[in-house]
Protein backbone atom coordinates (compact mmCIF):
# COMPACT_ATOMS: atom_id res chain seq x y z
CA UNK A 1 0.00 0.00 0.00
CA UNK A 2 1.38 3.46 -0.51
CA UNK A 3 -0.35 6.62 1.17
CA UNK A 4 0.66 9.94 -0.18
CA UNK A 5 1.05 12.38 2.50
CA UNK A 6 -0.59 15.81 1.68
CA UNK A 7 -1.53 18.91 3.89
CA UNK A 8 -4.82 21.49 2.62
CA UNK A 9 -3.32 23.42 0.85
CA UNK A 10 -4.51 24.96 -2.90
CA UNK A 11 -2.44 22.36 -4.82
CA UNK A 12 -2.41 19.35 -2.82
CA UNK A 13 -6.42 19.32 -2.90
CA UNK A 14 -6.64 20.03 -6.55
CA UNK A 15 -4.87 16.96 -7.08
CA UNK A 16 -7.00 14.80 -4.53
CA UNK A 17 -9.71 16.35 -6.28
CA UNK A 18 -8.14 15.31 -10.11
CA UNK A 19 -6.43 12.21 -9.05
CA UNK A 20 -9.09 10.23 -7.04
CA UNK A 21 -9.44 7.81 -9.82
CA UNK A 22 -5.92 6.60 -8.49
CA UNK A 23 -6.87 5.97 -5.14
CA UNK A 24 -8.07 2.50 -3.63
CA UNK A 25 -7.24 -0.17 -1.11
CA UNK A 26 -3.35 0.42 -2.28
CA UNK A 27 -3.06 3.65 -2.36
CA UNK A 28 -5.14 5.94 0.35
CA UNK A 29 -3.55 9.32 0.80
CA UNK A 30 -3.14 10.92 4.67
CA UNK A 31 -4.57 14.87 4.89
CA UNK A 32 -3.14 16.89 7.07
CA UNK A 33 -5.51 18.95 8.30
CA UNK A 34 -3.63 22.76 8.80
CA UNK A 35 -6.27 25.38 7.57
CA UNK A 36 -10.46 25.51 7.28
CA UNK A 37 -11.95 25.83 4.50
CA UNK A 38 -15.67 27.68 5.17
CA UNK A 39 -18.88 28.17 3.83
CA UNK A 40 -18.47 31.78 2.66
CA UNK A 41 -21.91 33.82 4.04
CA UNK A 42 -22.93 37.54 3.25
CA UNK A 43 -24.74 40.45 4.96
CA UNK A 44 -28.23 40.54 4.45
CA UNK A 45 -30.08 43.82 4.47
CA UNK A 46 -32.69 42.88 7.62
CA UNK A 47 -35.46 45.66 6.01
CA UNK A 48 -35.14 44.31 2.28
CA UNK A 49 -33.48 40.54 2.60
CA UNK A 50 -30.90 42.03 -0.34
CA UNK A 51 -27.43 41.34 0.16
CA UNK A 52 -25.45 44.11 1.06
CA UNK A 53 -22.83 45.66 -1.08
CA UNK A 54 -19.83 47.95 -0.65
CA UNK A 55 -17.10 49.67 -3.01
CA UNK A 56 -13.60 49.71 -1.78
CA UNK A 57 -11.43 52.11 -2.89
CA UNK A 58 -9.79 51.87 -6.24
CA UNK A 59 -12.38 49.50 -6.96
CA UNK A 60 -14.74 50.06 -10.05
CA UNK A 61 -17.13 47.06 -8.91
CA UNK A 62 -19.25 46.55 -5.86
CA UNK A 63 -18.98 43.15 -3.97
CA UNK A 64 -20.59 41.68 -1.55
CA UNK A 65 -20.15 42.32 2.01
CA UNK A 66 -18.75 38.80 3.76
CA UNK A 67 -19.47 38.13 7.02
CA UNK A 68 -16.93 36.71 9.71
CA UNK A 69 -16.85 32.99 9.68
CA UNK A 70 -17.75 31.00 12.28
CA UNK A 71 -17.63 27.23 13.94
CA UNK A 72 -20.80 26.75 12.06
CA UNK A 73 -19.85 27.44 8.79
CA UNK A 74 -16.42 24.97 8.46
CA UNK A 75 -16.83 22.68 5.40
CA UNK A 76 -13.22 21.27 5.83
CA UNK A 77 -13.84 17.80 5.91
CA UNK A 78 -17.07 17.76 3.61
CA UNK A 79 -14.88 20.29 1.43
CA UNK A 80 -12.37 16.81 1.31
CA UNK A 81 -15.21 14.49 1.27
CA UNK A 82 -16.06 15.85 -1.73
CA UNK A 83 -12.83 15.79 -3.53
CA UNK A 84 -12.11 11.94 -2.44
CA UNK A 85 -15.21 10.81 -4.69
CA UNK A 86 -16.36 8.40 -2.33
CA UNK A 87 -12.76 6.86 -2.09
CA UNK A 88 -10.87 6.57 1.57
CA UNK A 89 -8.76 8.85 3.15
CA UNK A 90 -6.71 8.85 6.52
CA UNK A 91 -7.16 12.67 7.96
CA UNK A 92 -4.40 14.22 10.40
CA UNK A 93 -5.62 17.45 12.79
CA UNK A 94 -1.97 18.50 11.74
CA UNK A 95 -0.13 20.05 14.83
CA UNK A 96 3.36 21.37 15.18
CA UNK A 97 6.05 22.44 17.86
CA UNK A 98 7.57 25.81 16.94
CA UNK A 99 10.72 24.57 16.31
CA UNK A 100 9.89 21.60 13.91
CA UNK A 101 9.43 24.45 11.03
CA UNK A 102 12.50 26.32 12.43
CA UNK A 103 10.42 28.70 13.86
CA UNK A 104 9.41 30.57 10.86
CA UNK A 105 6.20 32.89 10.48
CA UNK A 106 3.75 31.18 9.19
CA UNK A 107 0.34 32.46 7.36
CA UNK A 108 -3.07 30.77 7.21
CA UNK A 109 -2.47 27.86 9.25
CA UNK A 110 -4.88 29.57 12.98
CA UNK A 111 -5.91 26.01 12.83
CA UNK A 112 -2.60 24.22 12.91
CA UNK A 113 -1.88 26.97 15.83
CA UNK A 114 -4.71 26.04 17.94
CA UNK A 115 -5.35 22.81 17.81
CA UNK A 116 -1.59 22.78 19.30
CA UNK A 117 -1.92 24.29 21.64
CA UNK A 118 -5.75 22.96 22.90
CA UNK A 119 -5.76 19.65 23.36
CA UNK A 120 -9.69 19.67 24.09
CA UNK A 121 -10.31 21.49 20.81
CA UNK A 122 -7.87 18.49 18.91
CA UNK A 123 -10.30 16.24 20.53
CA UNK A 124 -13.12 17.77 19.78
CA UNK A 125 -11.87 17.82 15.63
CA UNK A 126 -10.99 14.40 15.55
CA UNK A 127 -14.44 12.93 16.56
CA UNK A 128 -16.18 14.60 13.83
CA UNK A 129 -14.11 12.60 11.14
CA UNK A 130 -16.88 9.74 12.20
CA UNK A 131 -19.64 11.49 10.38
CA UNK A 132 -18.10 10.63 7.30
CA UNK A 133 -17.87 6.86 6.73
CA UNK A 134 -15.06 7.34 3.97
CA UNK A 135 -12.69 9.56 6.23
CA UNK A 136 -9.98 7.79 8.82
CA UNK A 137 -9.15 9.46 12.09
CA UNK A 138 -5.41 9.73 12.54
CA UNK A 139 -3.98 10.32 16.26
CA UNK A 140 -0.26 11.82 15.48
CA UNK A 141 2.12 11.35 18.32
CA UNK A 142 5.73 13.48 18.09
CA UNK A 143 7.77 15.94 19.91
CA UNK A 144 5.59 17.60 21.88
CA UNK A 145 2.60 16.26 21.68
CA UNK A 146 2.57 12.79 23.60
CA UNK A 147 -0.49 11.52 24.90
CA UNK A 148 -0.81 9.54 28.66
CA UNK A 149 -2.13 5.89 28.32
CA UNK A 150 -5.15 7.04 29.76
CA UNK A 151 -5.92 10.03 27.24
CA UNK A 152 -5.10 8.15 24.30
CA UNK A 153 -7.53 4.81 25.63
CA UNK A 154 -10.37 7.06 25.97
CA UNK A 155 -9.89 8.89 22.49
CA UNK A 156 -9.71 5.59 20.70
CA UNK A 157 -13.35 4.16 22.89
CA UNK A 158 -14.82 7.24 21.74
CA UNK A 159 -13.64 7.10 18.30
CA UNK A 160 -14.45 3.37 18.09
CA UNK A 161 -18.14 4.55 18.11
CA UNK A 162 -17.89 5.92 14.86
CA UNK A 163 -15.13 4.86 13.37
CA UNK A 164 -14.66 1.09 11.99
CA UNK A 165 -10.97 1.75 11.56
CA UNK A 166 -8.61 3.95 13.33
CA UNK A 167 -4.72 5.26 12.64
CA UNK A 168 -2.17 5.60 14.93
CA UNK A 169 0.58 7.80 13.59
CA UNK A 170 4.02 7.90 15.89
CA UNK A 171 7.52 8.75 15.28
CA UNK A 172 10.07 6.31 15.71
CA UNK A 173 11.31 8.08 18.77
CA UNK A 174 8.51 7.00 21.00
CA UNK A 175 7.48 3.82 19.79
CA UNK A 176 9.26 2.30 23.36
CA UNK A 177 6.66 4.03 24.89
CA UNK A 178 3.75 2.85 23.64
CA UNK A 179 4.49 -0.76 22.31
CA UNK A 180 2.55 -2.93 25.06
CA UNK A 181 -0.37 -0.31 24.25
CA UNK A 182 -0.79 -0.63 20.62
CA UNK A 183 -0.14 -4.15 20.67
CA UNK A 184 -3.15 -4.27 23.66
CA UNK A 185 -5.50 -1.75 21.86
CA UNK A 186 -5.24 -1.67 18.22
CA UNK A 187 -7.35 -4.71 16.14
CA UNK A 188 -6.99 -5.93 11.93
CA UNK A 189 -8.38 -2.99 11.10
CA UNK A 190 -6.49 -0.47 12.62
CA UNK A 191 -2.97 1.11 11.33
CA UNK A 192 -0.08 2.29 13.01
CA UNK A 193 2.38 4.23 10.91
CA UNK A 194 5.94 4.70 11.98
CA UNK A 195 7.12 7.98 10.84
CA UNK A 196 11.16 8.70 10.55
CA UNK A 197 10.55 11.71 9.60
CA UNK A 198 13.59 12.84 7.15
CA UNK A 199 16.05 10.50 8.65
CA UNK A 200 17.97 7.99 6.54
CA UNK A 201 16.33 4.53 7.17
CA UNK A 202 19.16 2.65 7.56
CA UNK A 203 20.34 4.62 10.69
CA UNK A 204 16.75 3.97 11.69
CA UNK A 205 17.56 -0.37 11.92
CA UNK A 206 16.72 -0.93 15.94
CA UNK A 207 13.43 0.68 15.47
CA UNK A 208 12.41 -0.81 12.48
CA UNK A 209 13.63 -4.55 14.04
CA UNK A 210 11.03 -3.31 16.80
CA UNK A 211 8.34 -2.05 14.77
CA UNK A 212 8.56 -5.14 12.84
CA UNK A 213 8.40 -7.64 15.89
CA UNK A 214 5.40 -5.33 17.24
CA UNK A 215 3.13 -8.02 17.93
CA UNK A 216 -0.15 -6.76 16.43
CA UNK A 217 -2.64 -7.77 14.05
CA UNK A 218 -3.07 -4.20 12.75
CA UNK A 219 -1.46 -2.49 9.44
CA UNK A 220 1.76 -1.71 9.53
CA UNK A 221 2.93 1.26 7.53
CA UNK A 222 6.32 3.05 7.38
CA UNK A 223 5.69 7.04 6.66
CA UNK A 224 8.95 9.03 5.82
CA UNK A 225 9.73 12.91 4.34
CA UNK A 226 12.91 11.89 1.86
CA UNK A 227 12.96 15.81 0.64
CA UNK A 228 14.73 17.79 2.74
CA UNK A 229 13.59 21.37 3.88
CA UNK A 230 17.61 22.30 3.53
CA UNK A 231 18.03 21.93 0.07
CA UNK A 232 16.69 25.16 -1.80
CA UNK A 233 15.98 24.10 -5.52
CA UNK A 234 19.24 26.03 -6.71
CA UNK A 235 20.98 22.58 -5.02
CA UNK A 236 19.52 20.30 -7.51
CA UNK A 237 21.44 18.44 -10.01
CA UNK A 238 20.68 19.28 -13.21
CA UNK A 239 19.57 16.96 -16.45
CA UNK A 240 20.25 14.00 -14.25
CA UNK A 241 18.78 11.42 -11.26
CA UNK A 242 19.19 13.77 -8.06
CA UNK A 243 21.42 12.35 -5.38
CA UNK A 244 19.38 14.81 -2.68
CA UNK A 245 15.81 12.45 -2.54
CA UNK A 246 16.58 9.00 -1.08
CA UNK A 247 13.69 7.31 -1.99
CA UNK A 248 14.83 4.15 -0.11
CA UNK A 249 11.79 3.58 2.32
CA UNK A 250 9.44 3.51 -0.70
CA UNK A 251 11.03 -0.46 -1.38
CA UNK A 252 12.86 -0.76 2.17
CA UNK A 253 9.38 -1.07 3.97
CA UNK A 254 9.38 -4.84 1.91
CA UNK A 255 12.15 -5.89 3.51
CA UNK A 256 10.82 -5.78 6.88
CA UNK A 257 7.32 -7.10 5.39
CA UNK A 258 5.70 -3.46 6.21
CA UNK A 259 2.40 -3.32 4.74
CA UNK A 260 3.07 -0.13 2.52
CA UNK A 261 4.99 3.31 3.33
CA UNK A 262 4.24 7.18 2.87
CA UNK A 263 6.33 9.88 2.14
CA UNK A 264 4.66 13.34 0.33
CA UNK A 265 5.35 12.26 -3.28
CA UNK A 266 8.25 14.69 -3.71
CA UNK A 267 7.23 17.33 -2.03
CA UNK A 268 8.87 18.94 0.93
CA UNK A 269 7.39 18.66 4.38
CA UNK A 270 6.89 22.50 5.50
CA UNK A 271 4.36 24.74 6.30
CA UNK A 272 3.50 28.27 4.09
CA UNK A 273 4.81 31.13 5.41
CA UNK A 274 4.29 34.56 5.76
CA UNK A 275 7.40 35.86 3.76
CA UNK A 276 7.18 37.47 0.10
CA UNK A 277 9.61 36.20 -2.31
CA UNK A 278 11.36 39.08 -4.83
CA UNK A 279 10.48 36.92 -7.87
CA UNK A 280 13.82 35.50 -8.18
CA UNK A 281 14.49 31.65 -7.56
CA UNK A 282 15.58 28.33 -9.74
CA UNK A 283 12.82 27.30 -11.30
CA UNK A 284 13.10 23.43 -10.47
CA UNK A 285 10.75 20.44 -12.15
CA UNK A 286 11.56 16.42 -10.21
CA UNK A 287 10.13 13.64 -12.78
CA UNK A 288 9.56 10.41 -10.61
CA UNK A 289 10.62 7.39 -12.37
CA UNK A 290 9.77 4.26 -10.92
CA UNK A 291 11.38 1.64 -12.42
CA UNK A 292 14.83 3.70 -11.12
CA UNK A 293 12.87 4.85 -7.70
CA UNK A 294 14.36 8.05 -8.60
CA UNK A 295 13.70 11.70 -9.31
CA UNK A 296 15.04 13.46 -12.51
CA UNK A 297 16.18 16.74 -11.85
CA UNK A 298 15.37 19.68 -13.98
CA UNK A 299 16.89 22.83 -12.76
CA UNK A 300 17.09 26.46 -14.50
CA UNK A 301 20.03 27.93 -12.71
CA UNK A 302 19.35 31.64 -13.59
CA UNK A 303 17.17 32.83 -10.66
CA UNK A 304 16.98 35.98 -12.02
CA UNK A 305 13.87 34.34 -14.48
CA UNK A 306 12.08 33.56 -11.46
CA UNK A 307 9.07 31.79 -12.60
CA UNK A 308 10.00 32.60 -16.09
CA UNK A 309 12.73 29.38 -15.99
CA UNK A 310 10.04 26.93 -16.44
CA UNK A 311 10.02 27.52 -19.80
CA UNK A 312 13.19 26.22 -19.60
CA UNK A 313 12.18 23.06 -17.66
CA UNK A 314 9.33 22.17 -20.08
CA UNK A 315 11.66 22.32 -22.42
CA UNK A 316 13.80 20.23 -21.23
CA UNK A 317 11.11 17.62 -20.42
CA UNK A 318 9.85 18.06 -24.05
CA UNK A 319 13.30 16.86 -25.53
CA UNK A 320 12.98 13.43 -23.16
CA UNK A 321 9.61 12.42 -23.67
CA UNK A 322 10.93 8.46 -25.01
CA UNK A 323 12.69 8.66 -21.25
CA UNK A 324 10.22 9.99 -19.28
CA UNK A 325 6.88 8.81 -20.74
CA UNK A 326 7.34 5.48 -22.87
CA UNK A 327 4.38 4.91 -22.31
CA UNK A 328 2.44 8.13 -23.22
CA UNK A 329 -0.14 8.13 -20.72
CA UNK A 330 1.79 10.23 -17.67
CA UNK A 331 -0.91 13.29 -16.90
CA UNK A 332 1.38 14.96 -15.53
CA UNK A 333 3.63 15.30 -19.21
CA UNK A 334 0.16 15.64 -21.00
CA UNK A 335 -0.11 19.05 -18.65
CA UNK A 336 2.92 19.92 -19.91
CA UNK A 337 2.78 19.73 -23.44
CA UNK A 338 -0.18 21.32 -23.15
CA UNK A 339 1.45 24.94 -21.59
CA UNK A 340 1.91 27.14 -24.68
CA UNK A 341 3.16 30.96 -23.91
CA UNK A 342 2.07 30.05 -19.47
CA UNK A 343 4.45 27.74 -17.68
CA UNK A 344 3.46 27.68 -14.59
CA UNK A 345 4.69 29.15 -11.11
CA UNK A 346 6.12 27.33 -7.97
CA UNK A 347 2.46 25.63 -6.99
CA UNK A 348 2.03 24.05 -10.78
CA UNK A 349 4.99 22.45 -10.19
CA UNK A 350 4.65 21.15 -7.17
CA UNK A 351 1.37 19.92 -8.60
CA UNK A 352 3.04 18.22 -11.29
CA UNK A 353 5.54 16.07 -9.31
CA UNK A 354 2.70 15.04 -6.73
CA UNK A 355 0.62 14.35 -9.52
CA UNK A 356 3.58 12.17 -11.41
CA UNK A 357 4.43 10.36 -8.37
CA UNK A 358 1.08 8.92 -7.31
CA UNK A 359 0.44 7.55 -11.01
CA UNK A 360 3.93 6.45 -11.13
CA UNK A 361 3.44 4.32 -7.39
CA UNK A 362 0.03 3.20 -9.33
CA UNK A 363 1.93 1.27 -11.57
CA UNK A 364 2.04 -2.53 -11.31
Amino acid sequence: MYFPIMKNRAEELRVIRDMNHFFSDSIIPLIEIIQDEYNIKYKIDDATGEFIYEQKPGNKKRNRVKLPPTEDDIITLEDIQKRLNGKRGFIDFFRFTEDEYENKVFKGIELSIRLSRDFSYYQKRILQIGDYSNLIPVISIKKGFKISEHDLHRLINNLRKNNSTIAIRIMDSYLDDYIEFLEDHLTENDFIMLDIRNQNADSKFIELEEFQDLDTEAYKILLNSPRSRDYKNGDYENLQFTNRIDNKVAILYKDYEFDGFGDFGGLKDDLPTDSRGNGTGAALGLIYLKEENAFYSIVNDDTSEGMRGFKYVREEVLKRLPFLDADNDCIAIKRIKEMEGKYGNWGTWSNLTLTRYIQQQAKK
